[in-house]
Formats: C-alpha cells, sequence, structure tokens
C-alpha cells in the first residue's frame, strides 16, 4: 500500500520518490499545504477507493499516517 500511497504523493507534488518514505513528513519534509493535501486525498479515493475525511486528513502528519488509514478502511 505505502508504494501506491508514494506514486500519489510524487504525482500531485512533483517530488522526487527518494523523498517519500513512511517517516517522511507531509508538512515539513514534503511542503504539502491544505490544498495539496485535499489532492491527495481526492487521488486516494479515486485510485484506491477509500474515502479520507477532512477532520482525519487534517490529523495526519507523516506518510505513514496515511498509509495506515488506507489500510484500515480499504
Amino acid at each position: 500500500m505505502f508504494e501506491k500511497v508514494k506514486d500519489i504523493i510524487v504525482e500531485i507534488i512533483s517530488c522526487s520518490e527518494d523523498e517519500v518514505t513512511m517517516e517522511t513528513s507531509l508538512k515539513d519534509d514534503l511542503g504539502i499545504d491544505s490544498l495539496d493535501a485535499m489532492e491527495i486525498a481526492m487521488a486516494v479515493e479515486e485510485k484506491l477507493g477509500v474515502t479520507i475525511a477532512e477532520d482525519k486528513l487534517a490529523e495526519m502528519e507523516y506518510v505513514k499516517d496515511i498509509v495506515s488509514y488506507v489500510e484500515a478502511n480499504a
């Protein structure tokens, strides 16, 4: 699941695949803002079939948070 989430993040924010690990901070390491986060959430819903509620999205700090949420709700 990590690879799928990583691919989505790389596609949305145009970063290097090497920058995205489970421990990567969405805000501090990748500079993801609320608009980027919404785009990522929409892509996760479209490509993986998992809806991320806005309040849950705001709580996610690391890539691993997205991966865990998707795994738990898939």
